[in-house]
């Protein structure tokens, strides 16, 4: 097939070119990457691209962004996240391959995922709940900062999970949107309102994939059916019940999903009341990257915890 050009960028067969043989010089991929038979371009934005690359070697899925700092600190933690979830063996995720700087090019390359539009789903909860069965002894937090789309996540080790999620999730989040001009009057009777509300619940802490709404998971097909496959993590240790609840954030999963995933571990009868906080982090989140309504979403969540 003809090779499709990006006028906007140059030519995109040489820069890929050079990517791919900055991952062989480190040797993470064979000589053969380096020849390109064909290539999709899956995303074209002013912040990040996306290619599957056919090579002599094999197929790779690559993402690249302006190098900065910043966006080596973020592909360096997905590929941390995506070890931790692999070493686990509990649920399918990408390869991390290489990360990179080259040309003012940040780049990852990783195992493609030829995604199925339907999979089973029980089989997904079941596989999430295996994954969450995978405990940290030092209290809640991770090794490194991780990113929940470009926004940094503090990690650092915790045993009380009140003073983790309040501290390190909701607090910094508050105080990046009062510094953009969004100032939540009622903030601080929120943030004591959910300090209070998760006092003295001292969950397991879990491995968790950190950002699973349904833009994160999918099935792969298998001659056994569409296996679960998560990707783009941003892991840390902490309640399981944060995962969950993100779930039912955008766009609720299947029943059979929590059908799978109580038939390993059962959610606590009152998750429900601990739900809204776990999701206000992500609106809030959304808030900061994306303004507009998240917003209006997140105050009215806070007028109601």
């Amino acid at each position: 097939m003809p090779l499709p050009q990006t006028a906007s960028h140059g030519n995109p067969e040489y820069t890929l070119t050079r990517l791919l043989a900055d991952a062989i010089d480190q040797r993470k991929l064979p000589v053969g990457a380096c020849d390109i038979l064909n290539y999709c371009q899956h995303l074209n934005n002013s912040k990040q691209q996306q290619f599957v690359i056919h090579t002599e070697a094999g197929d790779f899925f690559l993402k690249m962004q302006p190098a900065s700092e910043l966006a080596s600190d973020q592909f360096a933690a997905e590929v941390s996240g995506l070890l931790e979830i692999a070493r686990t063996q509990a649920i399918r995720t990408a390869v991390p391959y290489a990360t990179g700087e080259v040309d003012g090019h940040s780049y990852i390359l990783l195992s493609p995922l030829p995604l199925a539009v339907h999979g089973d789903w029980h089989q997904a909860g079941i596989e999430l709940a295996t994954l969450h069965s995978n405990l940290s002894s030092l209290g809640y937090g991770y090794n490194k900062t991780t990113y929940c789309g470009s926004t940094p996540l503090n990690n650092g080790w915790r045993s009380n999970w009140s003073d983790f999620f309040v501290e390190q999730r909701l607090k910094p989040l508050v105080r990046e949107l009062a510094s953009q001009g969004d100032v939540f009057a009622s903030a601080d009777r929120v943030l004591h309102a959910c300090s209070n509300a998760l006092k003295g619940h001292q969950p397991d802490a879990s491995l968790l994939h950190g950002d699973l709404w349904s833009g994160n998971i999918g099935f792969i097909p298998d001659s056994r059916g569409s296996l679960p496959v998560i990707y783009d993590p941003a892991c840390y240790y902490g309640d399981a019940e944060a995962d969950l609840a993100m779930t039912e954030l955008f766009g609720r999963f299947p029943d059979a999903f929590y059908q799978g995933y109580q038939s390993v571990r059962k959610i606590d009868e009152d998750y429900e009341e601990r739900r809204g906080i776990y999701q206000l982090f992500h609106l809030l989140n959304h808030a900061v990257l994306f303004g507009g309504h998240y917003v209006t979403q997140s105050r009215d969540l806070m007028r109601r915890l």
